[in-house]
């Protein structure tokens, strides 16, 4: 069905505008075992690097807490911060894995390879951002 505007008329001679659906996914996207198996990695990867930030810091035994190592020439440096910088990389996790699958939905109907690329290289971040979350929570 097309809608119209209202200065169009039947035989106006332009292409009408159709209604779409904001996120409507290609019909083998949930059908791929591949592209399911790395939202499935994604989604427990997720699980186990937010949960890992929230059930292991722990505000109370500092209320500053090490965010970043950075060296340099006279030696190490640790650099303190807020504990909503550690909170932060577990949104950060949400916002990529949410990104991540919804980016590969909407490209998979182009090119299939690039959607699991998508997927793939997003859960290895997952992983990346666990090990630096835990590290960092180790620190304290």
């Amino acid at each position: 069905m097309a809608i119209m505007w209202p200065s169009q008329g039947q035989n106006a001679g332009s292409i009408p505008a159709t209604r779409t659906k904001f996120m409507e996914l290609p019909k083998k996207y949930l059908h791929d075992r591949l592209v399911l198996l790395f939202i499935m990695l994604l989604a427990v990867f997720l699980v186990v690097g937010v949960s890992l930030v929230l059930l292991r810091f722990d505000i109370s035994k500092n209320p500053t807490t090490i965010v970043a190592y950075r060296p340099n020439i006279s030696g190490a440096s640790y650099q303190s911060g807020k504990p909503i910088d550690i909170y932060s990389m577990a949104v950060f996790m949400v916002i990529t894995a949410i990104g991540a699958v919804v980016l590969s939905a909407r490209v998979y109907g182009l090119k299939r390879h690039l959607s699991i690329f998508i997927l793939a290289s997003s859960a290895f971040l997952m992983i990346l951002a666990t090990v630096v979350a835990n590290s960092l929570i180790s620190l304290q």
